[in-house]
């Protein structure tokens, strides 16, 4: 998956069929440097990715599945194995790495049918550059067979589809992996991973000696960290207030709007307070009116 990710990155920047427009070089050359590229790209890739899956794998007691680390697709499998079991709120995701397994296969198939045609229409200057009123564009020649043309629109499609499904996998995936290996920025990291895949490599690589951890057990901990710094600076577990419901209006000088204080509130004090209340207070037009009675 991540060669074709590379060669439409290459893609952003030069494009084969331009390059023979402008004659630097010729479209058939430029789509074989572009796949020397990536395919060299994808190997430096590799290894890093591998390095880093195995020694992860040896570390967390995973030695039967230390194969993964060096095949395609059954890395992505080890990935989510290192990740385990996650949580995110009350969703508790078992089998990551089956679902990241699945959406990997299922885009680089889309990636498949997309970029083949491609990659044969450019080597065989199939498709051309032309001008029109509108500014050059690229066309493709009717030479190119129609499966093949066929195969090109159908994965324009299905890459758009598949590529959705496998970003919102793939957020769980790094999230519940960085958790284990660095809860402290695992959100960052999980961004910086959907943005740009070719950082998972190095980061696998760097973390590859970090002990495995329990995500919940780290945050208990950290929670009872910070609970006893808080303790032993304001003698309590709350803050500066002492308790969650003891903040600046439950001890001010009127005690809150309801509860007693010198205006007694609408409730809280006798009726015959200096407003008086709604039966001995001349705005209700009556003097000393007794409440009704009971029955």
């Amino acid at each position: 998956m991540e060669f074709f990710v590379i060669i439409g990155a290459i893609f952003l920047f030069t494009n084969p069929a331009v390059t023979d427009y402008a004659g630097v070089m010729s479209s058939a050359k430029a789509t074989y440097l572009v796949i020397g590229i990536a395919a060299a790209v994808y190997v430096l890739l590799y290894v890093f990715k591998a390095i880093g899956l195995s020694v992860m794998a040896k570390k967390a007691g995973k030695e039967k599945l230390v194969w993964c680390a060096f095949v395609p697709f059954a890395s992505t499998y080890l990935m989510g194995e290192l990740a385990g079991e996650g949580r995110l709120g009350s969703l508790k995701v078992k089998k990551i790495g089956v679902f990241f397994l699945l959406a990997e296969i299922l885009y680089f198939f889309s990636l498949l049918a997309y970029y083949v045609p491609l990659l044969y229409g450019y080597a065989s200057s199939l498709i051309v550059v032309v001008e029109g009123d509108g500014g050059l564009s690229l066309q493709m020649l009717t030479e190119m067979p129609l499966w093949m043309y066929n195969m090109n629109r159908v994965g324009q499609v299905l890459d758009i589809v598949f590529n959705l499904i496998y970003v919102v996998v793939s957020v769980f995936a790094y999230m519940f992996l960085f958790r284990r290996y660095a809860p402290a920025s695992y959100i960052w990291l999980t961004i910086l991973c959907v943005f740009v895949p070719a950082a998972v490599p190095f980061l696998l690589f760097a973390f590859r000696n970090r002990k495995r951890i329990d995500y919940e057990a780290y945050m208990r901990a950290r929670t009872e960290a910070i609970r006893r710094a808080r303790q032993q600076q304001y003698g309590n577990p709350y803050g500066p207030y002492g308790g969650p419901y003891n903040g600046p209006y439950n001890n001010g000088p009127y005690n809150g709007p309801y509860n007693n204080g010198p205006y007694n509130g609408p409730y809280g004090g006798p009726a015959n307070g200096p407003y008086g209340g709604p039966y001995n207070n001349p705005s209700y037009g009556a003097q000393n009116v007794q409440p009704p009675r009971e029955p």
